[in-house]
């Protein structure tokens, strides 16, 4: 297994134990900007009967009673994983997007300019709860819904995106369940 294929399941298995119950879907944005600073965030659906909202990391102490400082320290850990996958990868990207559908696990690997970026970080992170989470329109601001009407890509790369299917695991194992009560 090559050392980008160890990192994927390290990031994997942290995210397994930072998100206290089943999920349907995870989405996480990470930047790396000269391999030292950056941001991270994740948000999850979780898996119940009805429709739930997404659930972003950064609440999972208060929901759940966890201490937030030894939550907090395997956030630490997660972005210094992939700070290392932006090492090993000799910094050829600036942003990732991790996505969990179901079985598929999904890396996005972008190429935008954030230093001279037109956006600022929390007008991108608008931006792509947007794009990733499916949030009604009437959940956003007016600003907000202006400002993702007029966003323009500024990244003239596509994004390199890697794929696999992941194996059977108890994250997923009320899956088969409700498959075959459809």
């Amino acid at each position: 297994m090559s050392q980008v294929n160890d990192l994927y399941k390290d990031i994997q298995d942290l995210l397994y134990k930072l998100v206290p119950e089943k999920f349907k879907k995870l989405y996480l944005y990470a930047s790396v900007i000269n391999g030292k600073n950056g941001e991270m965030f994740f948000y999850y659906f979780p898996r119940t009967l009805l429709k739930s909202n997404a659930v972003n990391c950064y609440d999972i102490p208060d929901k759940f009673g966890i201490d937030e400082n030894s939550y907090n320290e395997n956030l630490n850990n997660l972005f210094n994983l992939i700070r290392k996958l932006y090492v090993i990868q000799k910094g050829a990207w600036t942003n990732i997007t991790i996505k969990f559908e179901g079985r598929i696990f999904t890396v996005e690997y972008h190429f935008n300019d954030l230093v001279n970026s037109n956006y600022s970080d929390s007008e991108r992170r608008i931006i792509w709860c947007n794009k990733y989470l499916n949030i009604p329109e009437e959940k956003f601001s007016r600003a907000e819904r202006k400002l993702i009407e007029n966003y323009v890509e500024e990244s003239t790369r596509k994004p390199i995106v890697y794929t696999e299917e992941l194996e059977h695991s108890s994250i997923f194992e009320d899956e088969e369940d409700e498959e075959d009560d459809e």
